[in-house]
């Protein structure tokens, strides 16, 4: 009985290559009760991001045509970090796929930031005024048709409102949005296209107003990939009246980064979706590091190809650029690596103040190959606006046909919580030791067992098949005959 249960436990583990690898799938299975099931709706701590946006120190004499270029000072970190969970978690009945939907909250780190937002004021180009007019234009097809007229209208409206393509603000108010009169206008004019009536850099990214639904994959071989996100919008900020706005399928293995399937190898494709961006950010393998609690990594960085100019065949931009003005309604945003790196040199040529530098603007992503879990994420992005022909108003002419950065978003992942590592120490670092003592102390035991069952199976044969005889040497001198007190004793040995 203790053989067979033995050799049960040591098939187990065979299955598995190894104990730490058994001891870590039987926690992070996704089943219900399941520790990973019970992580997902708590708390817990996401990305930090660190935002960095671009001053401009000559703005008049830019838009005077004065200097050539543009002028650009970086300005940061401004550090937030992100809290996520996830809210209605359902698993099928089948156990194939999981149904969730992600929300997010950020607290501001003023311990690594330079300062708090409220106080500082930079010079930053105008996002309501640049973007208006693309929004307006793609609002509906019959205005389309009229650019000459759509061009009045905002030159109309720009001029009563005084707006510039460039002005001072203070930097929470940048990032978390503002009432503009030219997105107001645009809302009530458009409210199916325009349905915020604030704009701000984090504020559009997180998107309060919409719920996404992610639907992944729960199986060991397809855990958190996504199958399709479906992104609802609720028509008022406290209505219960939602409505369908979109709903995005992945064919390739796309996730959101808190997790990827088991004992990952170097050959199966990623890919990164965030919320609040309609395309998947491209991985590419770059080799393995090994880890300090014992485990082995896989490192990643972000493809260039994500950045190959497919934007618009009529008018291709400069390669290094990703196009997400569809995620933002036709507003020409665009993502790159930090300061143009990898990009195409003409991007440069009209900004003084940007410097590409591997080491400063790096990408990587460590994943460990066995649970599959992120220990380490640096990724360095910039965000940028595409400006076609604007010299139709006489503020925005000089900024026609350029490549202007806005932002430059720096994500991190702080380090894991001390009770999680002590477990990767346990599995990692203790688990081989153990198995080993587990090995030697079943092998003894089973050699014993084993050797104690043969003496048995062999005296119960011995005893069956032949008598046992008993040789006694009797000594020669008790045979003698001795005389005690005169009188003859024979000794009988028997």
């Amino acid at each position: 009985m203790y053989v067979q249960k033995a050799n049960l436990f040591l098939l187990v583990l065979w299955d598995c290559d190894s104990l730490e690898e058994w001891i870590l799938f039987q926690k992070l299975r996704l089943t219900k009760g399941s520790t990973y099931y019970e992580l997902l709706q708590h708390e817990i701590v996401g990305a930090r991001i660190s935002m960095y946006l671009f001053n401009i120190t000559n703005a008049e004499s830019f838009l005077a045509g004065d200097d050539s270029k543009i002028r650009l000072e970086e300005v940061g970190p401004f550090v937030f970090q992100e809290y996520r969970w996830y809210e209605d978690l359902e698993i099928s009945e089948d156990g194939k796929q999981m149904a969730m939907t992600p929300k997010t909250r950020t607290e501001f780190i003023s311990q690594r930031s330079i300062a708090h937002p409220k106080d500082v004021n930079l010079t930053l180009l105008n996002l309501p005024m640049l973007i208006v007019y693309p929004i307006h234009q793609g609002a509906t097809n019959l205005l389309s048709e009229y650019p000459s007229f759509l061009q009045h209208v905002y030159n109309m409206m720009a001029d009563q409102l005084h707006s510039k393509p460039i002005f001072n603000i203070d930097v929470h108010t940048y990032l978390w949005g503002y009432d503009n009169p030219l997105i107001k206008i645009v809302h009530n004019i458009a409210p199916g296209v325009v349905y915020f009536k604030k704009i701000g850099l984090l504020d559009r990214l997180y998107d309060t107003e919409s719920d996404y639904r992610i639907v992944a994959g729960a199986t060991d071989e397809d855990r958190f990939r996504i199958k399709y996100v479906k992104k609802t919008r609720r028509l008022e900020v406290d209505s219960t009246e939602d409505v369908d706005e979109s709903e995005l399928t992945f064919a390739t293995d796309t996730y959101e980064g808190i997790g990827y399937p088991p004992m990952l190898t170097p050959d199966i494709p990623l890919n990164l979706y965030r919320i609040g961006i309609c395309k998947s950010f491209q991985l590419e393998y770059i080799g393995r590091k090994p880890m300090e609690y014992g485990g082995e990594g896989l490192r990643y960085t972000l493809s260039n190809e994500n950045f190959k100019s497919d934007v618009n065949s009529s008018k291709p931009y400069p390669e290094g650029l990703m196009d997400i003005s569809n995620c933002f309604y036709g507003v020409p945003f665009m993502i790159s690596k930090g300061h143009f790196l990898d990009a195409d040199p003409k991007l440069l040529e009209g900004i003084e103040g940007l410097k590409p530098d591997r080491n400063i603007n790096a990408n990587e992503v460590v994943i460990d190959h066995m649970v599959s879990v992120p220990f380490q994420t640096n990724f360095s992005i910039q965000l940028n606006i595409a400006l076609d022909d604007v010299s139709y108003n006489r503020h925005t002419k000089r900024l026609s046909n350029t490549v202007l950065p806005i932002t430059h978003i720096k994500i991190d992942q702080p380090e894991m919580p001390e009770t999680i590592m002590n477990k990767f120490y346990l599995a990692f670092k203790l688990g081989p030791k153990l198995e080993l003592g587990t090995f030697v102390v079943l092998t003894l035991t089973s050699l014993m067992l084993i050797s104690h069952a043969g003496r048995v199976i062999y005296y119960n044969w011995t005893k069956n098949t032949r008598g046992m005889d008993f040789e006694i040497n009797v000594n020669k001198k008790l045979l003698e005959t001795k005389t005690i007190e005169g009188n003859s004793l024979k000794v009988d040995p028997y």
